[in-house]
């Protein structure tokens, strides 16, 4: 079925959280001023995208710097006076790389904007202007509220945050006016995830990402949302934190579904047991031979920058032995074996969209003009994110969890400039934030079929994740589950049609047994 441009139109149902629903805070006449629990915050509009608020910058937990370093977010304390929401925060601490990659030599939109420093748990929201909201089926504000997205951004746990050109959700928000996304920062390599032996939360950037939704879902009212209708949703190590995060609250999940593109549970986990790599960084800064608790007060102390020139620098060396920081398998936030727990329930009990990219190698090998060749794209796509990814959706077929899968196959001269880089690894990114014309020349008529067929599935399911997404525009296409007996996936941008349904052996066919 070839689809064209479309808005949704889909049943709104009322979905019950286990926490209680938050009222909305107040807000100015004009929708720029907003009471939240971090302060009063003033946003803005930008006349590029007359019917989008925007306000950046937003803290959501106080700055992890001295004594806070390495330990859990502490909710931010309310602001005095204005904040002044027209401006991005500072990303969190980088891990940084010599090596050259096809997102530093030709889609640098991917990377982010801006500075980087401790102090950077903030978040950033776009919502519609409340006079240019658009009915959908007779939902209205007043009843209701917009649903949310809640993104994660990705960056292999290491780098990564929320002022990324590519990923910025004002063109999609303008479009539909009738949903709000909001996009976190959260800290990462050794700032997020210390795996200190003098820690009791030994990943507190995924306990960043736990506090991001439980402000979301305390304040998204006050901007219009509909606090019963968050849905968490991640890219890359983003998506494998959306599918940790259903395995870390199965009980209290405060969304109502998630989305993971390109990332699951089981791509990335530590299991330094013996906290080696804390210990080895902290010998780098003068830090070393001590006991594990003098250690981590003296690793708190180090300037910040220092810590991170000291880990990047080794990185860069390849000296052994390899020190890295992403999550560790802490039996609360990561655990060694997702299936089991998928078998014993242990899972949060939320829908899922889950999928990957036909090329998703590309992201992940060296740069150079021609590439490494087909052999070596085909092994990284399959090993580093198909195959982990596949094992996911098995387990939540196993734990009856309702999963909707994909493969996105485009390959758009805009996006991808070079042959050889096909659907690669955070390629479809720039079609679902509506930002894919921005750069590099103007869209096709089909690029734009294929964002407004995945934008709006993408929006069907978070406005209402109890049914099967659609879309209707010159007939109607209903995505449908899958499970391990059909294999029913939806295939985007294959030749020249927009959406279909194939089967999911043309992944798992080639993944080990």
């Amino acid at each position: 079925m070839r689809l064209t441009t479309s808005l949704i139109s889909v049943a709104l149902l009322p979905l019950t959280l286990s926490s209680t629903t938050p009222k909305p805070s107040s807000s100015s006449k004009d929708g720029l001023t907003i009471q939240t629990t971090s302060g009063t915050l003033h946003g803005f509009i930008n006349t590029t995208t007359p019917h989008v608020r925007q306000f950046l910058g937003i803290p959501y937990a106080e700055p992890p710097v001295g004594p806070l370093r390495f330990l859990p977010p502490v909710t931010k304390a309310k602001v005095p006076g204005i904040i002044d929401a027209t401006k991005f925060g500072a990303s969190c601490m980088q891990q940084f790389s010599n090596g050259k990659t096809i997102y530093t030599e030709q889609v640098p939109q991917f990377l982010i904007n801006g500075g980087n420093a401790e102090d950077c748990l903030f978040l950033n929201v776009w919502a519609p202007v409340e006079k240019g909201r658009k009915k959908r089926n007779g939902d209205e504000r007043k009843k209701r509220g917009w649903p949310v997205l809640l993104y994660i951004p990705g960056g292999g746990f290491t780098s990564g945050g929320a002022n990324s050109d590519y990923k910025l959700p004002h063109n999609w928000v303008e479009r539909t006016r009738g949903h709000i996304v909001v996009i976190m920062n959260y800290r990462v390599n050794v700032f997020g995830y210390p795996n200190s032996g003098a820690l009791v939360d030994q990943n507190p950037g995924l306990l960043d990402q736990r506090k991001a939704v439980e402000w979301t879902y305390a304040n998204i009212a006050a901007f219009g949302g509909d606090p019963s209708r968050i849905t968490l949703w991640g890219q890359s190590a983003g998506g494998a934190s959306a599918s940790l995060y259903s395995y870390a609250y199965p009980k209290n999940p405060i969304i109502s579904s998630l989305i993971a593109d390109s990332g699951s549970a089981n791509i990335v986990q530590s299991l330094d047991t013996t906290h080696s790599n804390f210990t080895f960084l902290a010998s780098l800064v003068n830090c070393g031979n001590l006991l594990p608790k003098p250690e981590l007060e003296c690793m708190q102390k180090v300037d910040a920058q220092v810590l991170e020139n000291a880990l990047s620098n080794y990185g860069i060396s390849g000296a052994k032995p390899a020190v890295r920081f992403v999550p560790f398998t802490d039996g609360r936030t990561v655990f060694v074996n997702n299936t089991e727990r998928a078998l014993r329930g242990e899972v949060a009990k939320i829908p899922a969209i889950m999928g990957t990219n036909a090329n998703e190698g590309a992201g992940f090998v060296p740069w150079s003009p021609s590439g490494p060749g087909e052999a070596a794209l085909f092994s990284a796509t399959q090993s580093i994110i198909a195959c982990p990814l596949a094992v996911e959706v098995r387990n939540r077929n196993l734990a009856s969890l309702p999963t909707y899968r994909y493969q996105y196959v485009g390959n758009f001269t805009n996006i991808s400039p070079v042959s050889w880089m096909g659907a690669y690894h955070s390629s479809e990114l720039p079609l679902l934030f509506g930002t894919h014309f921005e750069f590099r020349g103007q869209s096709t008529n089909f690029e734009y079929q294929v964002s407004y067929a995945m934008e709006d599935l993408w929006l069907a399911f978070v406005s209402n994740p109890t049914q099967k997404p659609g879309i209707s525009s010159n007939g109607h296409f209903k995505w449908p589950l899958y499970d391990q007996s059909s294999k029913k996936m939806v295939l985007f941008a294959d030749g020249k049609t927009a959406v279909q349904v194939v089967s999911g052996d043309r992944i798992d066919g080639k993944c080990p047994a």
